[in-house]
């Protein structure tokens, strides 16, 4: 099972936002966090505008990377305001202590 946390370091928060997924499913729902976050904080004007910046951040080499928006293979993190980070992550849980 896997979970996606959100770790925002403006308000010093942590929080599950969604899951239980399986892999690929977990990799949708991070996308569509992230796109989602993205235009909330004005960063993408629209979803559209959200999806293609999500889609070249997944495929951008080191070299290529913007600041805003950094994608890897299971998180990701949106740069913004005052340097501010919100970061998503996707996390493997079992249900074992």
């Amino acid at each position: 099972m896997k979970y996606i946390l959100n770790w925002n370091d403006e308000y010093l928060d942590m929080q599950i936002v969604s899951g239980t997924f399986d892999e690929e499913t977990a990799k949708q729902a991070l996308k569509e966090a992230v796109t989602k976050k993205l235009v909330e904080l004005g960063i993408a004007a629209d979803d559209k505008a959200a999806r293609e910046m999500y889609f070249a951040a997944e495929k951008a080499s080191a070299a290529d990377e913007i600041h805003m928006l950094h994608v890897s293979q299971d998180g990701a993190s949106i740069i913004y305001g005052s340097e501010y980070e919100d970061r998503y992550q996707v996390v493997d849980y079992n249900g074992k202590r």
